[in-house]
């Protein structure tokens, strides 16, 4: 039995930077292709804040946990195309407060892609060189004790937002879509989400749970294989499970493992690498619906979504939804020989 938790998570600190509640549009033309007449996107690339994605409904938690700390600058880490890192540095203007990226990479000598937007923002970037993740946390840690030594208040947002307070954002997602489908008379049982570190899945996951499983969530893995994302998101949903239950009362009506079912038969050969399916997918896709992709992320889990509709995973008769986390800005990385050449 599912509840409408209209009000739900106001009880968080929250600072308001996107545009609610997003798009949900029929796909009709790619529903025609496949013989499927209850397709949807659910456009979190209009968020309304910079380019658009899904880190604005993170942004909103941590960003308001870090105005409650009185934080006057904020850090995170990323490489040189991040989202979180662009979305960021939006965010911080909308909001007046200093912005600093660290980038685990050389300062590239001709800027492009999201790049070009961290500048136009005014965000200060650091580049600390070809290092892992833990070491660009490492060198993120001390310049903020740097920044703290010197009487600021620094307030680091870390692994690309997929944090348990990160996870809120697509909590509070989950209401959203779910509060859509029902004062529009849609009837979607599945709904397809993209994988990376987990963040944005963990969050739709545990707020279908805390819904009671009013849809399927079909998680489409673009970084990890399963069993590495799975065990991220385990660690995230009992995180964001444990701070909701301290704040707002409130537990799972339905146990997340069976809200969720996670593909990693999609992933390529690995993290930004495109596949054939992902290529012929961001061509098909905008000539159909007249809606961009990008080669890291969302390509891959739309040419997923559609997949498992072909292979009839998703079944005909059962509306389905995909989550459109935006990104865009990463497909102008590429030359328009390589992209012509996907055609």
């Amino acid at each position: 039995m599912t509840c409408n938790r209209r009000g739900y998570l106001d009880n968080f600190p929250r600072v308001n930077l996107g545009i609610w509640p997003t798009p949900l549009q029929r796909m009709g033309r790619i529903g025609q292709q496949l013989n499927h007449h209850n397709l949807f996107i659910k456009r979190d690339d209009l968020t309304g804040l910079g380019q658009g994605g899904n880190k604005t409904r993170s942004l909103e938690f941590l960003l308001g946990d870090a105005r409650k700390r009185g934080a006057d600058v904020i850090l995170t880490a990323g490489g040189l195309q991040s989202n979180l890192c662009s979305l960021t540095a939006a965010a911080c203007c909308k909001l007046g407060i200093e912005c600093l990226l660290v980038h685990n990479d050389d300062k590239p000598d001709n800027p492009e892609g999201n790049m070009i937007l961290n500048r136009i923002l005014g965000a200060k970037s650091v580049f600390v060189g070809k290092v892992d993740e833990q070491q660009r946390t490492c060198e993120m840690e001390k310049i903020a004790r740097e920044l703290q030594a010197g009487g600021r208040k620094p307030y680091i947002i870390y692994n690309g937002a997929s944090t348990p307070m990160g996870a809120l954002g697509y909590v509070s997602a989950a209401f959203e879509l779910f509060n859509q489908i029902q004062s529009q008379e849609l009837d979607i049982r599945h709904v397809a989400i993209v994988g990376a570190m987990g963040g944005t899945a963990s969050g739709l996951v545990l707020g279908t749970a805390l819904l009671g499983h009013p849809y399927h969530v079909h998680v489409i893995s673009v970084e990890y294989p399963k069993p590495v994302l799975h065990r991220l998101m385990d660690q995230l949903i009992e995180g964001a499970s444990r701070i909701i239950q301290e704040v707002e009362g409130l537990e799972p009506i339905t146990s997340p493992e069976d809200v969720m079912t996670i593909y990693d038969d999609y992933l390529g050969e690995g993290y930004a690498i495109p596949t054939q399916l992902s290529r012929r997918t961001l061509y098909e896709f905008a000539r159909t619906e007249g809606i961009l992709l990008e080669h890291v992320y969302t390509s891959k889990c739309v040419g997923g979504f559609l997949d498992l509709i072909q292979k009839g995973i998703i079944p005909p008769d059962e509306g389905a939804c995909y989550i459109h986390t935006g990104g865009l800005a990463s497909i102008f990385t590429s030359t328009i020989d390589t992209l012509l050449s996907w055609c």
